[in-house]
C-alpha cells in the first residue's frame, strides 16, 4: 500500500456581495420559518421492529404413538421420552378429536409422574412456545366424580422458564384444545418436563397429555465472542447430557460413526482486529525514504474442543473427527477448512522526513457452529456433540496497512543523538575501539 498525499489548495476571497437590509418583518416570517422547519425535522421514536416469525420445533414422537401397542396400559417405553413407567392410551380411549393417543400423567402416588424431552436444534436464549392438549380421565371407570369435579394438576417447566401450573377443566371430560407455555430457553437443547401435581385419588386417574408441538424464535446472532474464549463444547445422548470426551471418542471411533452439521445462521465470516507485524521504520535521515519491504505474519485456527476441553481431535488431520468436521464445512462453505495459513506481502514503503512507518494486518476469519450427531437410528440412543471452530478464511481476504506518523518525543530524541563511535587514536601504537567487536 502506498501512500499518497492530499492536493494542496490555496484559498482565494470570494468577491463582495451586497447584503439587503433585513426588516421587523421579514426577521419575523424568517424566524417562524426556521421554527417550522426545525419542528418538521424533530426525529420521531424509531417504530419497534416486529418479532421474527416462529419456526416448527421437532418434538420426537409428539402424538405419543411410538413404538406401537395394541391395548392401553403401561408399556417399557415411549420414544424420544424420559419417563419410567409410560401409560398411554389407545386413540378409542383418549377419544381425542384429531383420534390421536393421550399419555396419562400419572398420579404422585406412583412411582413415576413426570415426562420429559430436549428440543432438538433449539438454542440458549430462544423463546420457546410448547403448545398440547389436555384432558381429565384414564383407564375405563377410573376416575371418581370427585376427582374430575375438581379437575388435575399438573406443571409443566422449561429449561430457563418457570414452572407453570395447569389444572383440567373441573367437571368436564372434554379435551382443552392448545394450551401454550412459553419461555427463554436458557440452555442448549431446553428440556421441557410435564408431571403430575396430583396426590390423592386412584394412581390411574390423573391430566391426559396429547398433541404436543414447539415453536422457537432463535436468538440473535452473537458475534462479541474472541476467537480464544469459544463457548464450551456440550454433548447429549437422548434426553441425558454426557462428558464431551465420551462423544468425542465415540464419532472417532469411525469414520462414518458421526455427521458434522454446520448451523448456518450461526456460522459467519469477519475481519479480526488488526495487529502489529514486523518492525517500525523511523526516518532519521535528511531524505524522503522509498524502498520495498517484505510481509510475512501466519494465522490459526481455535476450537472450542480442544480449547475447552483438552481434546485434540478436532485439528489432527488423521484423526476421524477432523474428517467429518471437514466434510462438514465442505457441505455448507464454498471453500475447503484452513487449520493454518501463511501470508507473504511486498509493501512499498514511502516514509517522509520525521516519520515512523509500521504494518498492520487484519486477517480475514471463519467461524462454524454446528453439532456433531452419531449415525443411530434410535432418538433415545443418539450421541449430539456442539463443537464451534474458528479459522483463517479463504472467503475474505486479508487486509493489510501501511501507518505512517510523526515521531513521538522520545523517538525524536533519539534520532537527534550523537552517533556511537570509537575515539581516534592519538598514536599509531593505540588501536582504534570498533563499535562492533567484542574485543
Amino acid at each position: 500500500m502506498t501512500r499518497s498525499k492530499a492536493p494542496q489548495h490555496r484559498a482565494g476571497r470570494a468577491p463582495a456581495r451586497h447584503r439587503p437590509a433585513f426588516t421587523t418583518t421579514a426577521l419575523a416570517g424568517l424566524t417562524a420559518t426556521v421554527l417550522a422547519a426545525a419542528a418538521a425535522t424533530v426525529p420521531t421514536a424509531a417504530a419497534a421492529e416486529p418479532e421474527p416469525e416462529p419456526r416448527n420445533v421437532a418434538v420426537i414422537n409428539a402424538n405419543f404413538n411410538e413404538p406401537s401397542f395394541t391395548s392401553s396400559g403401561s408399556g417399557d417405553k415411549l420414544t424420544g421420552w424420559t419417563v419410567q413407567y409410560p401409560y398411554r392410551l389407545l386413540p378409542s380411549d383418549a377419544a381425542h378429536p384429531d383420534n390421536l393417543p393421550a399419555l396419562l400423567l400419572r398420579n404422585k402416588r406412583a412411582t413415576d409422574q413426570s415426562i420429559s424431552q430436549r428440543l432438538r436444534g433449539v438454542r440458549a436464549g430462544a423463546k420457546v412456545t410448547v403448545t398440547f392438549d389436555d384432558n381429565a380421565g384414564g383407564r375405563s371407570r377410573a376416575c371418581t366424580d370427585t376427582q374430575l369435579t375438581a379437575g388435575q394438576p399438573y406443571t409443566l417447566q422449561g429449561s430457563g422458564g418457570p414452572q407453570q401450573r395447569f389444572t383440567t377443566d373441573p367437571g368436564s371430560t372434554t379435551w382443552h384444545r392448545e394450551r401454550t407455555y412459553t419461555f427463554t430457553a436458557n440452555e442448549n437443547e431446553p428440556l421441557i418436563t410435564f408431571a403430575s401435581a396430583q396426590t390423592t385419588g386412584t394412581w390411574d386417574c390423573g391430566p391426559l397429555i396429547a398433541k404436543v408441538r414447539a415453536t422457537h424464535i432463535p436468538p440473535a446472532l452473537n458475534m462479541t465472542v474472541a476467537k480464544n474464549r469459544l463457548p464450551a463444547p456440550e454433548a447429549f445422548e437422548g434426553n441425558e447430557r454426557i462428558t464431551v470426551r465420551t462423544a468425542a471418542d465415540h464419532c472417532a471411533k469411525a469414520r462414518t460413526n458421526c455427521t458434522y452439521t454446520a448451523d448456518t445462521p450461526y456460522s459467519y465470516t469477519y475481519y479480526d482486529k488488526a495487529r502489529m507485524i514486523g518492525e517500525t521504520y523511523f526516518n532519521c535521515t535528511r531524505n524522503t525514504i522509498s524502498h520495498d519491504r517484505p510481509v510475512r505474519f501466519v494465522g490459526r485456527s481455535y476450537d472450542s474442543l480442544s480449547q475447552q476441553a483438552g481434546i485434540d481431535r478436532l485439528s489432527t488431520l488423521t484423526d476421524n473427527v477432523n474428517q467429518q468436521f471437514e466434510s462438514g464445512v465442505a457441505a455448507s462453505s464454498p471453500e475447503p477448512w484452513r487449520w493454518t495459513t501463511t501470508s507473504e506481502r511486498k509493501i512499498h514503503e514511502i516514509i517522509e522526513v520525521g516519520e515512523a512507518s509500521w504494518i498492520e494486518a487484519q486477517p480475514g476469519r471463519q467461524r462454524i457452529d454446528g453439532w456433531f450427531t452419531s449415525d443411530a437410528s434410535d432418538p433415545d440412543k443418539q450421541i449430539r456433540l456442539h463443537v464451534v471452530a474458528d479459522g483463517p478464511s479463504p472467503l475474505v481476504p486479508d487486509r493489510i496497512y501501511q501507518r505512517t506518523g510523526p515521531m513521538t518525543t522520545a523517538e525524536k530524541t533519539r534520532c537527534r543523538s550523537d552517533r556511537p563511535s570509537a575515539p581516534t587514536p592519538v598514536g599509531a601504537e593505540t588501536p582504534a575501539a570498533a563499535t562492533d567487536r567484542n574485543d
